[in-house]
């Protein structure tokens, strides 16, 4: 932890660290009089969220994480927490306002010990939000997500220096915001932004009042950024997870801002595993192992997780790297041809008609649908003839796929309704296949 005290953890207001380490103490000492042994967490404001954090991994009290606020999440959490602590509206009566707990002073019981001391077996369990199947519970500790921030840190170039500040689009609730927002500013002695910035115009106004600027985002947001509109002076580096990131975008941010976007690939369960840059092929991050079983679905290992994890994504090696091909699960056979999904969806995004895209089975029949957000060439082509676009879409795929990948239903959109993991929901997917409503427009 690279901090001086008189250096900025935040700004809006400010938190030098000199006050920020006297607050985690506070919440340790309150935690430890009070036997505390397991906390749930749901904060927006990322350095209180870093404060808590650090406060229970030195009095050994097990974070959890919810995905969100569904009933189901809130009795999970019940069932498992001494209490409940939060920077905002909250639906239980009995959660606890960070600004209103261990208030007391402690000065002379400030421990002459270092925050990188914590304890590193302290357990930090999350739940995944289930959107693309069944929930998890995944059980990290805390010596394993420090030990994962370092290696992003150290992978992505990132250097030392406070003037930084990590800004981030993606929830920090979630195992990727929570590393690379939240977890790798305190290793590197960043200041961290405060709130989830959720618009573009509010991604170029932090980035403006930041001395230097780093983007923790993913490509729905990336995508939805007017790079020739709105300005970002300070902005030295952005990490992108999430999804797959179209090289027209890629190209089109680093003509405007001279910004390579890095591209950043883990999961839920092993944490970050592999980045890449432009239009190279994944590189495992140091120290992390990978094959493939007999699907050619790939396998990690990595200090930061336990053992062997086996990935349901597909890969292909090329020396050293390796090539995503796509889930497991969206590889299909239809007839007797192998199907790619992500090969069907990543040649339908080179048009330029089309803005974001999923490609799926129907949930009723053995034929595909792709779900199109359309650009706004797109749009103006659909208002003129659906017919005419389904067509030019098909013919467009012919280059590059088999017939039987030409998908039979098409459902157009201006917006696919991503979460803020970039994911989308499976139920959506399959009520839109079965809706009559074949077009759904947003404003």
């Amino acid at each position: 932890m690279q901090f001086l005290s008189s250096h900025y953890i935040a700004q809006n207001p400010v938190w030098r660290y000199v006050d920020f380490e006297k607050r985690v103490w506070q919440i340790v000492h309150q935690f430890r009089q009070h036997k505390i042994s397991t906390v749930a967490l749901w904060f927006e404001d990322g350095a209180k969220l870093a404060c808590t954090l650090l406060a229970c991994w030195h009095a050994n009290v097990r974070a959890i994480f919810l995905p969100n606020l569904a009933e189901e999440n809130l009795v999970w959490g019940k069932s498992l927490v001494d209490l409940w602590l939060t920077d905002t509206q909250f639906p239980l009566d009995d959660a606890v306002q960070f600004d209103c707990f261990a208030t007391e002073y402690i000065e002379k019981i400030i421990p002459d010990k270092s925050l990188m001391d914590f304890i590193s077996e302290t357990e930090f369990l999350l739940k995944t939000s289930g959107s693309t199947g069944s929930p998890k519970i995944i059980t990290k500790t805390a010596g394993q997500l420090w030990q994962n921030a370092q290696a992003c840190a150290k992978t992505f170039g990132f250097t030392s220096d406070n003037s930084y500040t990590a800004i981030s689009t993606v929830s920090i609730q979630h195992l990727y915001g929570l590393i690379c927002q939240i977890m790798m500013p305190l290793v590197l002695g960043w200041q961290i932004e405060r709130k989830q910035q959720f618009f573009p115009e509010m991604v170029s106004s932090a980035c403006k009042q930041a001395e230097k600027s780093v983007l923790i985002t993913s490509p729905t947001m990336l995508c939805s950024i007017d790079w020739n509109r709105l300005k970002f002076p300070n902005l030295t580096a952005i990490v992108s997870a999430g999804g797959r990131l179209s090289e027209d975008v890629g190209e089109n941010i680093f003509t405007t801002t001279n910004v390579d976007v890095i591209d950043f690939y883990g999961t839920t369960e092993i944490g970050a595993i592999a980045t890449k840059q432009r239009n190279q092929h994944w590189k495992p991050m140091e120290n992390v192992m990978i094959g493939v079983d007999d699907r050619s679905a790939l396998w990690v290992e990595a200090p930061w997780a336990k053992g062997r994890e086996q990935t349901e994504d597909v890969v292909c090696f090329h020396s050293t790297y390796f090539e995503m091909l796509g889930r497991a699960d969206r590889i299909l056979k239809l007839g007797d041809k192998r199907i790619s999904l992500l090969s069907v969806e990543s040649a339908l995004l080179q048009h330029h008609w089309v803005e974001d895209i999923f490609v799926g089975k129907h949930p009723d029949f053995d034929r595909l649908v792709a779900w199109v957000a359309l650009s706004e060439s797109g749009m103006s082509v659909y208002h003129q003839s659906r017919k005419v676009l389904v067509t030019t879409l098909k013919q467009h795929l012919a280059h590059t796929q088999d017939k039987m990948a030409f998908p039979r239903f098409w459902r157009f959109t201006n917006k696919l309704p991503r979460n803020a993991q970039s994911k989308l929901s499976k139920i959506d997917f399959e009520n839109l296949c079965r809706s009559k409503k074949l077009d759904e427009f947003y404003v």
